[in-house]
């Protein structure tokens, strides 16, 4: 596995385009990767981070195989910075029980309504932010973390008994070709951007989920989770 990250610079024309869309941003990443599935050894994840006070966005991909991000770099790259890929395998293979790391986390929190009868519903985004919250909250075990509590307080005054905030909340609407060529759908996924304190539980379990992704809509910038060691910039 590799993790590639690209700075973007949004006063580009194709930088908007790429932003603007997730359709068209999960194009480019797969002409990047060669459109690569993955298998058993994992997927192409791609995510869309933007710091709040900055002017540029940096793309993160992870793909099995190492990408060729000469052409996302030269239409929407910020001049004079390369695409940075590593090699993914060294940092999976370190991770262990018991190991504290910070999290940031794309996800589409999303449920499926019983309509009884053990019939499965049709699949809805949450929207508040606790709900959002919970979504996360409640699958960590089969992930093979926790969550750590900071005692920290939540923008709602909330105690944060669980260490996960979310930090930013997205609801991107899009058009999406059908397989026959021949219409269109619009999709609306819950983009929503958590960070938070994690304690390692079960590590191959952990390697899964990063190279796998969590949650739905992966194609659209969903699912990537990268970690960062306590105590690192």
């Amino acid at each position: 596995m590799f993790l590639t990250k690209i700075e973007i610079d949004p006063t580009r024309r194709l930088a908007r385009k790429y932003l603007g869309s997730p359709q068209v941003m999960h194009a480019v990443v797969m002409k990047a990767t060669a459109g690569h599935d993955g298998g058993g050894s994992g997927r192409v994840l791609w995510r869309v981070d933007r710091a709040a006070q900055s002017t540029t966005a940096s793309l993160y991909v992870l793909s099995p195989s190492e990408p060729d991000c000469s052409q996302i770099v030269h239409e929407a790259g910020t001049a004079g910075v390369l695409a940075r890929t590593l090699d993914y395998s060294p940092f999976l293979e370190q991770l262990e029980a018991g190991q504290q790391w910070i999290f940031r986390l794309a996800a589409n929190p999303s449920y499926s309504a019983s309509q009884g009868k053990g019939i499965r519903g049709k699949r809805t985004g949450h929207v508040t932010a606790e709900q959002q919250r919970e979504w996360l909250i409640t699958r960590t075990a089969g992930y093979g973390f926790e969550l750590l509590s900071t005692g920290e307080r939540l923008d709602d005054g909330a105690d944060a008994t669980d260490s996960v905030v979310v930090v930013r909340r997205e609801r991107p609407v899009f058009g999406r070709q059908r397989p026959d060529g021949k219409t269109r759908d619009q999709v609306t996924i819950n983009r929503t951007v958590y960070e938070g304190v994690l304690s390692i539980t079960d590590a191959e379990r952990l390697r899964h989920v990063l190279v796998s992704g969590i949650g739905r809509s992966k194609a659209y910038g969903c699912g990537l989770m990268t970690l960062v060691r306590i105590g690192r910039s």
